[in-house]
């Protein structure tokens, strides 16, 4: 259970670290949010969409990881399915927090309830001496960086909205005719005709801005819809089967 509390070597210092590549905590999310920075990386693995944020309207892209609701393909296991990771997922078992009104100042938190915590396997979070360890401090490097990447991130979705790139889509998919069809609504895509439309100055300023290698990173990923479509229908019948023989097995 996740339980988050402010980092404090006083209260944390005899906890380690167990680094794992298990993400089951994302098992139940099947659209999980990704950084501008991890398009050209996650793009030759998942479909990359846009959804929006429903308490602030702001649109945020996300990766496709599963066509059903609350199930992620690839982290229902404690192995990882794919060759590359989303930058989010390192994250764990930390976080930071504005923890001041203008938010210039930021903390870091811990799950203390995280099972990659341990007091005796794992690396130390703190020295002897109190002082955080060379591991802690890299890894709070990172946590900064991925808040960085966060709002540059969600200043390419806040100028492609305003540039009117993004059209929302309901996603079709049929893997087999022999499979169900998967109508996925609410999404969002950025639309390629639109993008030819822009007059030469707003195709430039975009180009200026570094944000036109990262829009064509995002339309080539649409290609890996049919990657997942086949995934989907995989895990499906291998649910199908092992119920059977599960039904099969209870007769006797």
């Amino acid at each position: 259970m996740s339980s988050v509390a402010p980092l404090q070597n006083d209260k944390h210092g005899k906890l380690r670290i167990i680094d794992s590549d298990d993400f089951r905590r994302y098992k139940d999310s099947h659209l999980v949010p990704v950084i501008t920075q991890d398009f050209f990386v996650l793009a030759v693995e998942f479909p990359l969409v846009f959804v929006k944020n429903g308490s602030a309207d702001q649109f945020v892209p996300v990766a496709v990881m599963g066509l059903r609701e609350g199930h992620n393909l690839y982290c229902q296991t404690a192995t990882w399915k794919a060759e590359v990771v989303p930058a989010r997922f390192s994250s764990a078992p930390f976080s930071l927090a504005k923890v001041d009104p203008e938010g210039k100042q930021l903390g870091v938190l811990i799950d203390e309830g995280s099972e990659m915590l341990s007091e005796t396997d794992g690396i130390p979070l703190f020295n002897a001496d109190g002082k955080k360890s060379a591991y802690l401090e890299k890894r709070v490097e990172q946590l900064v960086s991925l808040a960085h990447q966060t709002e540059v991130t969600e200043d390419f979705c806040k100028i492609i909205a305003e540039k009117g790139l993004l059209v929302t889509q309901e996603l079709k998919l049929q893997h087999r005719q022999d499979s169900p069809r998967f109508n996925i609504a609410g999404v969002y895509t950025i639309d390629e005709k639109k993008l030819n439309a822009l007059t030469d100055e707003e195709f430039l300023d975009l180009r200026r801005q570094g944000l036109i290698p990262l829009i064509y990173a995002h339309l080539a990923s649409l290609q890996q819809l049919r990657r997942i479509s086949a995934m989907q229908y995989a895990a499906d019948n291998s649910d199908t089967t092992a119920k059977a023989s599960q039904y099969k097995d209870s007769q006797f």
